[in-house]
């Protein structure tokens, strides 16, 4: 199932950019440069069976990193990863293999931040 990186603040962070750039780090090993621009942001509501509800604000950033050729996963996190394209994401397949999103809200994120690539989206 993909997802990008991601994750929460946690105490120690300064600030929600802080956070972002740490989980980055953590869960694909990549040294962020600079946060180029919020991409968006969802509301999320984690329901499962037995525990609390609990509602999250989602912020996705677009970040320059320092090199993405290499890449090392936190395998609790994520077990492999992928480079793609926007037709690929559109077609959910990336060579052989089939894309299959988290949650639609997922692929929603990727797709909006190519078109704001194209300078045709919105924050």
């Amino acid at each position: 199932i993909q997802e990008i990186p991601g994750g929460k603040v946690d105490d120690s962070d300064q600030t929600i950019l802080h956070a972002a750039a740490r989980e980055l780090k953590e869960e694909a090993g990549l040294d962020t440069i600079r946060i180029l621009k919020k991409v968006t942001h969802f509301i999320f509501v984690d329901e499962k069976p037995g525990r609390r509800t609990t509602t999250w604000l989602k912020l996705v950033f677009e970040m320059s990193v320092q090199s993405a050729d290499n890449v090392v996963l936190d395998p609790t996190e994520h077990q492999r990863f992928l480079f793609a394209s926007e037709d690929e994401v559109v077609r959910d397949q990336v060579g052989d293999v089939k894309l299959r999103y988290i949650s639609p809200a997922n692929k929603d994120v990727e797709l909006e931040a190519f078109k704001q690539r194209r300078g045709e989206g919105c924050a």
